[in-house]
């Protein structure tokens, strides 16, 4: 007899054990934490600066009143120089649609008697035709000096050229690689000496 009630006792003890578990709230369980996206790197802003160089094709060209003699011991009314050389550049986008530029021509190939040099500064108005071509002017005041026409001249100057950048723009100005073709007249002068250069160059950019 013993033995049945303390067989009940302990059946019953159990089955409140089971019971009551049924009614615990099971412990939470800790939210694993979420990984920190990395911030992306600062990019810093086109600074608008940029420096270039290439090939330069000069051509002068003087009809004069009176003759004139040249480094040969030749003497003629007219004269035409040829030579080729180098440009260089150096300039200042103010926004999207115009800068600043000083600039670097040197011809002294073919000829050396008839070497054009010049060296200017320029207002450089500018137009973006689609993301990456730009064509602009140029409108400045430099000194153009020309052997083969025995003469040297300050003044007014202008041109016209057309830029590809290879990066996209942003915020009006570009940055990185891009290459550019141009006309220019660095001289013209009118008088006992009829004297205009033309000049034809092309050469590469770097964009800061």
């Amino acid at each position: 007899m013993k033995k049945v009630i303390f067989s009940l006792v302990a059946a019953t003890a159990l089955s409140s054990t089971l019971f009551a578990g049924k009614n615990v709230a099971p412990a939470p369980v800790p939210a694993l934490p979420v990984p920190k996206k990395p911030a992306a790197p600062a990019v810093l802003p086109p600074l608008g600066l940029y420096i270039g160089g290439g090939l330069t094709y000069a051509k002068g060209e003087c009809q004069c009143d009176t003759a004139v003699r040249f480094a040969d011991g030749t003497t003629s009314k007219k004269s035409t120089g040829k030579t080729y050389g180098v440009n260089l550049r150096a300039g200042f986008d103010l926004n999207e649609y115009i800068g600043i530029e000083g600039r670097y021509i040197y011809t002294p190939w073919k000829d050396k008697d008839k070497t054009l040099k010049h060296y200017g500064v320029y207002l450089k108005p500018m137009y973006n035709v689609v993301d990456n071509v730009d064509v602009y002017g140029l409108l400045g005041y430099g000194k153009t000096e020309c052997e083969t026409l025995n003469d040297s001249y300050k003044g007014l100057a202008w041109g016209l050229g057309a830029e590809y950048q290879f990066n996209k723009k942003k915020d009006g100005l570009s940055n990185g690689w891009g290459v550019y073709a141009e006309y220019s007249r660095p001289l013209k002068k009118s008088g006992a000496k009829n004297i205009k250069t033309n000049v034809i160059s092309g050469g590469v950019a770097y964009h800061f």
